[in-house]
């Protein structure tokens, strides 16, 4: 599609996509008000695309200086995997981990791009949909036969501005070919449930009108209704990307450490997996600055001592001093954030409301005679976390918005006087800050649409009651046909050959995210579902242990004696789509040589 890393002229670009605009639709687009509307869309889509504001950064880079080539997992022909296998077309059953599976393939994004067809690209959050989408937009915007529309969905007008574009796409001039618009819909999941059917239903008839092709984002465990369109993941960041992505980091903010040496420390200081993904290797950086040796033990944890990095530690350990004109210490500037967060449901706020909030706040501060709008300068010049906008203030992340916005409902002590929850990240977070997550985790596992915050709360280690959480699991996943597959073979036939599943346990739920948990609660659902056979039981003891299996870790002396009781012998199997099979000895937690007692072989070799 081009180089994507040209620099944006916004002033020159508008006329060339405007004039895309006409050729496509003709001449019945040639008035004011739709040349008006499309100019501002637009303007709105350069300017969004043309910096990357990243967490803790001062000032917003060039997104040819940070972006990292990214690659798509894309998932295998559906007639060339044996059914029994992998359900690929299941919706709900959509996880990081699925990029183990032995049958999926990594493409380049550009080379993903030439496909004639549409795509749904899911990832966790901070895995850089958004980002990707601004890369194609950059990309699309330098083919003169295509035009890139990109509609962010966060933005107050985005969803009408999405149905006014498809109605005009009824009037399309008709192509042989029927790539010749590119629309780029970036954050299903930030939305409610009656904007989401809007959202699907546009889509429909915009595949319907045969005008070109539509890539929509969505967050894991999300569903995405009425559409039909293939789904693509997000692939890791190798470790050249992780290297490169250190390094412009460390630049940008005259730090002269060698980046290959950051990522192998970052490596010995425990933060393996964070390396791979962009959000959370950011978060990694800035606490690597600082000298806590205590690792967080889930991404929600590394945000939390990022946060305190930036609030207490970041300037000093640069040996910065800022120039202030406000007297606030980093937590007053933290929870001023985190009050405007907590009263806007969207990452983008309109300037008077958020000046509106921080005023407030200053007041019940006794810091009233300081300007509102100076605080949040400042701020944003300081920390990075909410920066200003064409349109007002905007968070630079939705997980940075809704961690702080969780932190205050906590902190007020509205959560706790919560009966009903909504099912939303934020609450998730809110959840994972408390002290006692279980009424909230068990009201979301029996709750339809409740699965992404509970994937949220159990991928955080969240704090909560370990069997009230199985006993929710097994409920969750033994009703309503969440059971996709399942056999059980633990005894020999009787006549013929040998069952070549003898001892083994494969199958398939609709959903991965027990995979998210730590290895603790891993340890604690096998202790506890290994003794009951019955689908659900078994097949959560199979995800949890091929899980362990995975991060290389163990089980515990009274889980694995437990195991082995049930099963009867450490060979027998767990196999589940997406990861490796594994083995109940493979999970001993004593060292085993199995090879110390083989017999050499009978020609005298060693």
């Amino acid at each position: 599609m081009g180089d994507a890393g040209v620099s944006i002229d916004v002033g020159s670009a508008l006329p060339y996509l405007e004039q895309r605009f006409l050729k496509l639709f003709g001449k019945d687009a040639d008035t004011t008000e739709q040349k008006e509307w499309f100019n501002k869309l637009q303007r709105s889509a350069l300017i969004q695309t043309a910096h990357v504001q990243c967490l803790g950064m001062r000032d917003p880079m060039p997104f040819p200086d940070i972006y990292q080539p990214t690659r798509l997992i894309v998932g295998p022909d559906p007639d060339a995997v044996r059914e029994e296998f992998f359900v690929w077309d299941d919706k709900l059953s959509r996880s990081v981990r699925q990029a183990r599976a032995f049958n999926d393939q990594i493409t380049p994004v550009d080379e993903f791009l030439c496909r004639d067809q549409d795509a749904i690209i899911r990832s966790g959050p901070g895995w850089g949909k958004t980002t990707l989408m601004h890369y194609i937009y950059r990309s699309a915007r330098l083919n003169e036969d295509l035009l890139p529309v990109l509609i962010t969905l966060r933005r107050p007008t985005a969803v009408e501005d999405l149905e006014k574009y498809v109605s005009s796409c009824a009037k399309i001039q008709k192509k042989a070919a029927r790539a010749c618009s590119l629309l780029l819909v970036d954050g299903y999941d930030e939305i409610g449930n009656d904007d989401q059917k809007r959202v699907s239903e546009a889509l429909l008839a915009y595949q319907g009108h045969r005008a070109g092709k539509f890539y929509l984002t969505c967050r894991d465990y999300y569903e995405v209704s009425q559409l039909k369109a293939p789904e693509v993941r997000i692939d890791a960041f190798s470790r050249e990307d992780q290297i490169n992505f250190v390094k412009v980091f460390m630049e940008a903010y005259g730090c002269p450490h060698d980046p290959v040496a950051v990522v192998e420390e970052l490596e010995r200081r425990g933060f393996d997996e964070f390396l791979e993904h962009p959000l959370l290797l950011t978060l990694a950086c800035i606490v690597k600055t600082s000298p806590m040796n205590a690792q967080p033990r889930s991404g929600l944890r590394l945000l939390r001592n990022a946060l305190n990095v930036l609030c207490y530690q970041w300037d000093e350990q640069k040996k910065i001093s800022r120039q202030s004109s406000t007297p606030l210490e980093g937590e007053d500037r933290i929870h001023i954030l985190a009050n405007i967060a907590y009263r806007s449901q969207s990452p983008l706020v309109n300037k008077e409301r958020a000046e509106e909030i921080a005023r407030k706040q200053l007041t019940l501060m006794r810091f009233d005679r300081i300007d509102a709008r100076q605080v949040l300068w400042e701020t944003a010049k300081f920390y990075g976390i909410l920066v200003p906008t064409e349109d007002g203030y905007d968070f630079v992340h939705r997980t940075i918005h809704d961690y702080l916005a969780a932190r205050y409902w906590v902190e007020s002590g509205d959560f706790a006087r919560e009966r009903t929850y909504p099912w939303t990240a934020r609450t998730a977070y809110a959840a994972c800050l408390s002290s006692d997550a279980t009424e909230v985790l068990r009201k979301a596992l029996e709750s339809p649409g409740g699965v992404p915050t509970a994937a949220e709360i159990i991928s955080n280690a969240a704090s909560f009651d370990p069997p009230t959480i199985v006993k929710a699991l097994f409920n969750h996943f033994a009703e309503g046909g969440h059971v996709l597959e399942h056999k059980r073979v633990s005894d020999p036939p009787l006549t013929g050959k040998p069952d070549p599943d003898l001892n083994r346990i494969v199958g398939q739920l609709d959903s991965d995210f027990v995979r998210g948990a730590d290895s603790r609660f891993l340890d604690y659902i096998i202790e506890y579902c290994c003794e009951f056979n019955s689908p659900a039981n078994n097949l959560l003891v199979a995800y949890a242990a091929t899980e362990l299996y995975h991060r290389r870790a163990k089980l515990s002396w009274q889980t694995y004696k437990k195991a082995l009781g049930a099963y009867k012998t450490d060979m027998f199997t767990f196999v589940v789509p997406g990861a490796k099979q594994a083995q109940l000895g493979f999970l001993n937690p004593e060292l085993q040589n199995r090879m110390k007692d083989a017999k050499p072989a009978s020609d005298g070799t060693q």
